[in-house]
């Protein structure tokens, strides 16, 4: 044994390193303590009796883990299979009597010995943080690898100690300093596959913003990308959230889609990293104990994983619970400590919510502590311990790449807690329930969301936009000459980087990500606004005429709006003697966001409309903030019956108005089609729809309403949000049902709903017609169900490019864009030329009341109305409500191979519009 003789303070640091080794759980192990008091060694002790052993322990930590897995261990994201639906008792049963015997086995003496010889000599404080490390070298890596795994937590020992932690070892190495401020963190955000709610990680990271740190944000990144950021710049913190597990060499992690990427791929990357001062690690997402060991080998101080696949919900809370802690300068194992102690609250849900997170350690290192800043802003709330939204089951979403579960829980009884509370607001909850309930989230401050919003002074927070070098490089140095007024430069630069992505856009090696720089329409709106402000600094006269799109940047439904926009507008400012500046706000599909971004543009007088919101609770979260400031909102995409007539929507002004058709004539199209073109006379159907969600609720009313008048009828409907669904079979209904329907929302808050529709698609096989609403209307839902997708998965949209008099835009939009766009696109620039008009017609006298005019009267005087860029022959009128008067009924799109490739192609048009 060696000691040192008692100092009279405190040390700053100290570490406890049980090693556990030489046996198994059937024989026991030897047991070794080291206590380390700021990186030296004052006690080794390797006198204390042996652990007995537990030969219990590994077939029951097995039994436990075999039920949470429901044998998905494939690296890819499982299919959709048979979940038991009495598994989360069988499981929760599991769980106790592996913790119940864990905790029989540390109260035997030889654990009590050990406790209590690492309490006699650690000299601590009262809040002191002590990390209690767990080295394990048993005989074999399998005992190895359940010691690891256990909940080492129910050790009394922690009770104890109170400010004690376990963690994992990695390996001794020469500690680095700690954390200099500002700190830089490079935030990583993969796929979200499965429908993850990564922005609720990057809300949860702005924590750190507010405590000083440097905060650079990706999503689903290419290798490349990686590369550059981790070779050529400097980060103290690296984060990742997504799906990951720890097959393999050194773990994977999913930066996109069906793109996996092994870590030992960025070894040398990572190396640098290190070298040039990585001193924290945190993946959030699952199974990640064999990445922890890779960046261990790394020599990376410290990281945070879990350790088993964790609940989309489960990882967000412990993030932000933890970041809360550790940003006000708790020590970094015990904010792990406080925030896994939450936890523990999740665990009805979730059985083993407080066993997943880990530090794993070098013992020699200081513990980290966030450095203080001079100003200290006050912490953002956190959200209540309340059942996730919607009553969505907390099993819905998996961050492993292993295993996304769909456990069907009978906890709805839950939800009930809400009701209550909301009887004062039993109108508006009717009509959108999603705003009667508060965002699990952290709530915005006006300066937080000044980040999300940008004329061209700089990039839009969490845009989905992910550009490569050299275009990176390019777009950065651009809005850096466009802060500083230097409009010629940035013009300059704006024109160098689309010219160049042009002519590399079918250039072997260069296309991705030359396609990628020539598909971000910021870059196009910042050049436009750049050239505005320039024409008005030559020629004062010229005014700039100021609007803003507020769109979900970090989907692509966002960028659909932001690409129409972009290029309304450089029609109009190439015109010369028009100044249309656009201002970029990104909502992230969010409301609280949106109502936030509403009031910054609400209360910027400069700014005459807004294009946007993406789905229609968003559009009415915000109109209740437009319409007091006589701020007309042009929606290319909120389809709700009767919008001005909703009391939530509170539009006392009349200053909505859409130019997409309303979810009626969204309905009518396609129930007259499943009964005219697939001679489905008198059809019965079977439904599945969002209850808890406008737009899809909506949308449900009408199209029950029309299929009632035209003789059919509804054999059955499901609701998406049940978190009973089964996903991974059709209800028996379909066998006798003419056609599928499937009306999901549009994503705000979550996209549950459409993933479950995709997993319909999938398992009909393209055996019956699937009538689907516009949501349906991505890429994704073809990438994911492919072949049974085609000619039999219908949609009815008001614009395609190979629609009558649609032509000449798909023409332009190929030029711009690099590739065809989509209804979204279109709408949105046919919502710039309704704006761009009324301000024409409103010369001199330019107001936000006087464009609310312009707007009304097209619906009463034709040739006022503007004439559509989109469709030939057509023009963008609104009747007294704000609806679009052109469109009576919708074409149909079916998904087809055409060149080898799945697409949405056209298959019925109704005439054109009279010229």
């Amino acid at each position: 044994m060696l000691s040192s003789s008692s100092r009279p303070q405190h040390p700053e640091n100290v570490t406890v390193v049980v090693e556990i080794s030489d046996g198994s759980f059937v024989d026991g192990f030897s047991v070794r303590l080291k206590i380390l008091e700021d990186g030296r060694t004052i006690q080794d002790d390797d006198d204390l009796p042996d652990i007995p052993a537990a030969p219990e322990i590994p077939q029951l930590y097995e039994d436990w883990k075999a039920i949470s897995l429901d044998n998905s261990r494939r690296l890819q994201a499982v299919p959709a299979q048979v979940t038991n639906v009495a598994t989360l008792e069988n499981w929760r049963t599991r769980a106790e009597e592996l913790e119940n015997l864990c905790r029989r086995w540390f109260r035997n003496q030889a654990f009590n010995s050990l406790r209590d010889r690492i309490r006699a000599n650690t000299r601590v404080s009262h809040d002191q943080s002590v990390p209690v490390i767990i080295k394990c070298k048993a005989d074999n890596e399998q005992q190895d690898e359940v010691l690891r795994r256990i909940p080492w937590h129910t050790w009394d020992l922690f009770t104890k100690l109170p400010n004690a932690e376990f963690a994992l070892f990695t390996k001794f190495h020469r500690p680095v300093p700690t954390l200099t401020a500002p700190v830089r963190v490079l935030a990583i955000f993969g796929s979200s596959q499965g429908g993850l709610q990564l922005e609720e990680d990057a809300a949860a990271l702005q924590l750190l913003e507010q405590r000083g740190a440097q905060i650079e944000s990706v999503s689903e990144p290419d290798e490349e990308t990686l590369s550059h950021l981790l070779f050529d710049q400097e980060w103290q913190i690296l984060f990742f959230a997504g799906h990951s597990s720890s097959e393999g060499s050194g773990g994977q992690i999913q930066i996109s889609e069906g793109i996996n990427l092994p870590l030992k791929a960025l070894k040398q990357r990572l190396t640098s990293a290190v070298e040039n001062g990585l001193k924290l690690a945190i993946f959030n997402s699952c199974d990640g104990l064999g990445i922890a060991d890779f960046l261990g080998e790394l020599n990376v101080p410290a990281v945070i994983v879990m350790r088993e696949p964790v609940p989309d919900r489960i990882a967000y809370k412990f993030l932000l619970y933890f970041l809360r802690e550790f940003s006000q300068g708790t020590p970094l194992c015990l904010a792990v400590r406080k925030a896994r102690d939450r936890l523990e609250t999740l665990q009805g849900n979730f059985p083993a919510a407080s066993w997943l997170p880990t530090v794993c350690l070098n013992p020699n290192q200081s513990e980290f502590v966030w450095p203080s800043i001079q100003q200290e802003p006050p912490p953002a709330p956190i959200a209540a311990d309340i059942p996730p939204k919607n009553g969505v089951s907390l099993f819905v979403r998996w961050r492993s790449l292993s295993l996304q579960l769909q456990i069907m829980l009978g906890l709805i009884a839950a939800v009930g807690i809400f009701g209550a509370t909301a009887l004062w607001k039993t109108n508006q909850c009717q009509i959108f329930p999603s705003l009667c309930t508060q965002p699990d989230d952290i709530t915005l401050t006006a300066a937080h969301v000044d980040k999300y919003i940008s004329y061209g002074q700089k990039a839009i927070a969490d845009s989905r936009v992910q550009l490569s070098e050299p275009y990176l490089s390019l777009k950065k140095q651009g809005i850096a000459a466009f802060a500083q007024g230097k409009y010629d430069v940035a013009i300059t630069i704006f024109d160098n980087l689309r010219n160049q992505a042009k002519l590399n856009k079918s250039a072997p090696g260069f296309s991705k990500a030359a396609l990628a720089a020539l598909q971000d329409p910021e870059i196009l709106i910042y050049r436009n606004n750049a050239m505005v402000n320039l024409r008005h600094n030559q020629n004062p006269s010229l005014p700039i005429y100021t609007i803003a799109v507020a769109a979900p940047l970090n989907v692509n439904f966002g960028m659909d709006i932001l690409f129409g926009v972009a290029q309304a507008q450089d029609v109009a400012v190439n015109r010369k003697d028009f100044n249309l500046q656009v201002v970029i706000a990104n909502d992230n599909n969010n409301l609280s966001q949106a109502q936030e971004v509403a009031k910054v543009l609400a209360n910027d007088k400069n700014i005459l409309a807004v294009v946007g919101h993406y789905t229609s609770p968003n559009t009415c979260a915000a109109l209740n903030i437009y319409s007091p400031e006589n701020l007309v909102v042009i929606s290319p995409t909120s389809t709700v019956v009767n919008f001005q007539s909703i009391p939530n929507c509170n539009d006392p002004n009349k200053v909505f108005y859409r130019t997409v058709s309303s979810s009626r004539v969204e309905a009518d199209s396609l129930v007259r089609y499943l009964i005219e073109e697939l001679k489905k006379t008198a059809p019965k159907v079977v439904v599945f729809y969002n209850s808890q969600e406008g737009f899809s609720k909506d949308l449900f009313d009408q199209f029950e309403q029309v299929i009632r008048a035209l003789n059919g009828r509804i054999i059955n409907k499901f609701d998406l949000s049940d978190p009973a669904f089964d996903t991974s079979k059709l209800p028996p209904e379909v066998t006798n049902a003419d056609a599928l329907v499937l009306l999901p929302d549009g994503g705000t808050n979550n996209s549950m709903a459409l993933q479950k529709a995709i997993e319909i698609v999938k398992l009909n096989k393209g055996r019956k017609p699937i009538l689907a609403a516009n949501p349906m209307y991505l890429q994704e839902v073809i990438n994911k169900a492919q072949d049974d997708t085609i000619n039999s998965l219908f949609l009815a949209v008001d614009w395609h490019p190979q629609q009558c008099g649609a032509e000449q835009y798909r023409k332009e939009n190929n030029e711009y864009w690099g590739g065809d766009l989509n209804r979204r696109t279109a709408l949105a620039h046919e919502a710039v030329q309704a704006v761009v008009q009324a301000i024409q017609l409103s010369k001199p006298n330019v107001t936000r009341k006087e464009i609310r005019q312009k707007l009304s009267e097209t619906g009463i005087r034709s040739e006022t109305a503007a004439s559509s860029d989109v469709l030939a022959g057509s023009k963008i009128r609104f009747d007294p409500r704000g609806d679009r008067i052109e469109f009576t009924t919708r074409v149909i799109v079916t998904v087809k191979r055409v060149k080898g490739r799945l697409s949405f192609e056209l298959v019925k048009d109704p005439s054109c519009p009279p010229k």
